[in-house]
């Protein structure tokens, strides 16, 4: 989820950097190697690209 930071002409930059720094800070990360593989396609993907691409033709 996103989160708004509203800056008019009076704030600072310093106000600004504190603003983004704690917003990095109480972001979590996701382990997305646990969703590796986990998803069967039933096509190839170099095959379904270029099927994909083939309809814009």
């Amino acid at each position: 989820m996103a989160k708004v930071i509203e800056i008019d002409k009076t704030t600072s930059r310093k106000q600004l950097d504190d603003a983004l720094n704690n917003n990095a800070k109480n972001k979590s990360s996701i382990d997305l190697i646990k969703y590796a593989g986990k998803v069967k396609f039933g096509i190839e993907g170099l095959k379904y690209q270029l099927k994909v691409r083939d309809e814009w033709r």
